[in-house]
């Protein structure tokens, strides 16, 4: 477990040791996997305002380094539910992931490029080194960028590190830049001697936050899933009312500081919804890249995504 997660597990167990509205041998557990980007904002504020307990559910963190290892973790039943992205979804369907998404409850554009000066615009990376996470929406956005600006990804070196290295990379003139989100893009621009800038890429890509399930708690635990659906609406209800407070829940969870966490969360669409046609059109479009780019294996069968979205959940729990 990294420091990080260590941090997140102890504060939300401090959160969720508080006694709630429902009393514990009454309340349904439920395992959530998750990482701890500002990006799973309403989780948070459901810790935090004890929206599970009110619905019932006794909330058990099953800390994760990223939404791919999520996906990994729910799919072999180490969690019921988790947070990933529409992007670890679309690849993990190659190996058939027993698991589905449930609904999306924030769809935002959080990754940018984080680079030397000299780096103007995307135009001036041919011969750089730039970092990426791969198979992420780091390396999902990097390829759009270089379509976008005519280049090639021979037109360049693309390194693979992880985020905490990406930092001290570029600060030690090993990578001319990296792809990835908050807070270590403004992390980058701060470092001594105002070497680095970012540069965005409005409306490039914007990921969809889920929440996922495996297949066999959607088929033992649905009720407490769609519970836990309400509570999420319920607290994408609280940000929007609340858009103080929610910095400040935000901050604190994902130890952000509260003016980067404030910035990042204005760029928020906070929501719950499950487009099915959307969500699998979008999905086939990363399966062609993921396809492309060699991260699946070539003689690969593209995926029916419709089989791993499941929006009867979330009108069940609007039903009521």
């Amino acid at each position: 477990m990294t420091e990080m997660n260590r941090r997140l597990f102890s504060g939300m167990m401090l959160a969720l040791m508080t006694p709630g509205l429902a009393r514990a041998q009454d309340a349904a557990t439920l395992r959530i996997a998750h990482d701890t980007p500002i990006a799973w904002l309403p989780f948070y504020v459901a810790y935090e305002k004890k929206l599970w307990q009110a619905r019932g559910i006794n909330p058990v963190v099953v800390p994760s380094p990223h939404g791919t290892a999520t996906l990994i973790a729910v799919a072999a039943g180490g969690g019921d539910c988790g947070v990933s992205t529409d992007l670890s979804m679309a690849i993990g369907a190659f190996n058939k992931s027993p698991a589905k998404i449930l609904a999306s409850f924030n769809r935002v554009e959080n990754m940018e490029l984080a680079a030397v000066k000299a780096i103007k615009s995307p135009g001036d990376l041919k011969g750089k080194k730039i970092a990426i996470v791969q198979a992420n929406p780091s390396h999902y956005y990097f390829s759009l960028l270089l379509k976008k600006h005519g280049l090639k990804p021979s037109d360049l070196s693309i390194v693979r590190l992880g985020p905490p290295e990406m930092i001290s990379a570029l600060n030690g003139g090993a990578i001319d830049g990296f792809v990835w989100q908050e807070p270590f893009l403004t992390q980058a621009v701060r470092l001594p001697g105002a070497r680095f800038h970012r540069l965005a890429e409005p409306g490039l890509n914007a990921i969809h936050a889920s929440l996922i399930a495996g297949n066999t708690a959607i088929a033992k635990q649905r009720p407490v899933l769609v519970n836990a659906l309400r509570a999420l609406g319920e607290a994408c209800d609280y940000i929007k009312a609340n858009p103080a407070d929610a910095i400040s829940i935000g901050a604190r969870y994902s130890q952000m500081d509260p003016q980067i966490a404030a910035d990042a969360i204005t760029r928020m669409q906070i929501g719950l919804t499950n487009d099915v046609p959307t969500m699998k059109r979008l999905m086939t479009e990363e399966a062609k890249w993921a396809m492309a780019e060699g991260i699946v294996r070539p003689d690969a069968t593209m995926p029916d995504y419709e089989d791993y979205l499941d929006a009867t959940l979330l009108a069940d729990a609007r039903g009521s």
